[in-house]
């Protein structure tokens, strides 16, 4: 460890005498610039030359350094720094050359003169009365900073959906995946949300008296929505009705049936409510709806609702979007996509699955996902996936698409101002050449002095970019507790993406879990 160093300024019958200190456990180290600095304040004409070799030597003994004169300042200075938040005041003291002490009126007049009224820590002020030999540093007075309200807050008083809806266990011990009850049903009159009031926060002060303003809470809305009315801060029902809660929005909804196929017999469906189709959505007819839809038969058209679907059969070809849940039997050839969660109970084949949250597919013999994309926020569990022919199937979870295309941005950005660095370097080169053989013109210094400012700022963009760009890598492997649980077995030809993370299986592998551990994907027996 370096030396360092601390000096001392001492006033005789014939002349300032200078004592420079060195060593490792020093308090308040201080720079040849300190001293020069100080020098100056106190009018003392110096020689740089033997300052600076003093300084150096540090030999720990009083050395002359100038005359008397009487122009000269030898009592305590003070000196006040304030925090650019004006939250923290230092007080600096350089300590007198004649031993004279700092009294009482002296210091507080000094700190009323720089603005200081808040925060004071009078209880050190008689320490800095009674002084230190040497240059000393106190941390006079502290702002109070303001503490911000608290937001509003909804407390729900139904399940708003989730896993936590499970389907039901038969008195046999099996599982049925097909009614799963997820529609709840309330009464008129029935509370839904209440809503928390936010706080106003406490304002705080700086070192100079100055209020600082809280941040209030932010106010939330409740989620009203058909059927819904708020009353006194609580949302109620006015109807009986199943409930649903998608999109922020709290509805009550009364329910539309097909006593059939969805076909040239009934057109399309435009309905704000739930929808039962006791038979099939055939191809090329659509089915929109507020609320929830539950389909006896097989999808093979499109469903776009706010709210869950449950498909007693299949998607075969169809698509199906819901803000909700999705639970299915099985998926071939068709697109599901979900802001929540999908349970599938027997396959998913060569189709495109998305998931907000979870995917489960273990129910029925297989529980296979084959072929085609499935990609999901949190997690998979499956009994099977791909198949031993190495069918190509993509799998992946923990991937945010806006922050993968945020992270192209700024890297395209970044290489293109390290090139830009490069440049600049090649042409002040060229610069100092013509400077060292003392060819630089005016015109081209000032060229010289707008390329090094140039410069200078390219280097914040890069340092900016490159901590944006760390910052986001750090993200993207931070994938969080997200995992592929396989209880039977997955094969060959499988691509597994995790995050910014991939791996292609080249082999079998039997009841493992998937999960990213030390920056790599890797495989762990159950």
């Amino acid at each position: 460890m370096a030396d360092l160093r601390r000096y001392k300024l001492s006033k005789d019958i014939d002349g300032i005498y200078l004592l420079v200190e060195k060593g490792t456990d020093i308090t308040f180290p201080r720079s040849l610039e300190s001293l020069l600095y100080e020098l100056t304040q106190r009018k003392i004409s110096y020689e740089p030359e033997l300052i600076k070799q003093i300084f150096t030597r540090a030999q720990g003994h009083k050395e002359r350094i100038a005359f008397l004169d009487g122009k000269q300042n030898y009592g305590a200075l003070l000196e006040l720094d304030i925090s650019l938040d004006k939250m923290k005041a230092v007080l600096k003291v350089y300590p007198s050359l004649i031993n004279s002490p700092i009294d009482f009126v002296t210091l507080e007049r000094f700190l009323w003169k720089k603005g200081l009224k808040y925060g004071i820590k009078s209880e050190i002020l008689s320490d800095v009365v009674k002084g230190s030999p040497y240059y000393h540093e106190w941390l006079i007075a502290e702002g109070k900073p303001s503490i911000n309200g608290t937001d509003g807050s909804l407390k729900f008083y139904f399940e708003t959906g989730g896993l936590d809806i499970k389907p039901k266990i038969l008195e046999d011990g099996r599982v049925d995946y097909y009614e799963l009850d997820i529609i709840q049903v309330v009464e008129a009159g029935k509370t839904l949300v209440e809503r928390i009031p936010p706080t106003m926060g406490e304002k705080g002060f700086n070192v100079l008296g100055e209020e600082i303003r809280p941040r209030p809470g932010r106010d939330v809305r409740l989620p009203v929505g058909a059927n819904t009315e708020i009353v006194a801060n609580k949302l109620v029902s006015t109807s009986k009705g199943h409930i649903s809660y998608a999109n922020h929005k709290v509805n009550i909804f009364q329910t539309y049936e097909v006593n059939g196929d969805v076909d040239f017999n009934t057109g399309n469906i435009n309905f704000p409510g739930n929808v039962i189709i006791k038979g099939n959505v055939k191809n090329g007819f659509t089915v929109r709806a507020g609320g929830d839809v539950d389909i006896s038969g097989n999808l093979a058209g499109t469903v776009i609702i706010g709210g869950n679907l449950n498909v007693k059969k299949g998607i075969i070809q169809g698509r199906a979007e819901a803000e909700g849940n999705i639970y299915v039997r099985y998926i071939e050839n068709g697109t599901a996509i979900s802001k929540e969660n999908i349970i599938v109970s027997e396959a998913i084949m060569h189709s495109t699955v998305r998931a907000g949250k979870k995917l489960s597919v273990i129910g029925g013999k297989k529980g296979l996902i084959v072929g085609g994309y499935t990609s999901v926020k949190e997690d998979i569990t499956a009994k099977n996936i791909g198949s031993p022919m190495g069918t190509n199937t993509v799998i992946e979870v923990g991937v945010i698409p806006e922050l993968v295309e945020e992270y192209k941005k700024i890297c395209t950005e970044l290489k293109r101002q390290q090139e830009n660095h490069q440049k600049n370097n090649i042409i002040l080169d060229s610069f100092k050449e013509l400077q060292a053989k003392g060819k630089l013109s005016a015109e081209k210094n000032q060229l010289y002095l707008k390329v090094w400012e140039t410069q200078y700022a390219t280097e914040k963009e890069i340092e900016k970019l490159a901590n944006q760009k760390n910052e986001l890598e750090f993200k993207l492997q931070d994938v969080g507790d997200v995992y592929i649980k396989v209880l039977e077995t997955i094969y060959s030809g499988v691509i597994i993406n995790m995050g910014k993370f991939s791996m292609h299986l080249l082999d079998e592998k039997y009841n493992v879990v998937f999960r990213v551990e030390d920056y790599e994907i890797r495989c762990f027996n159950q």
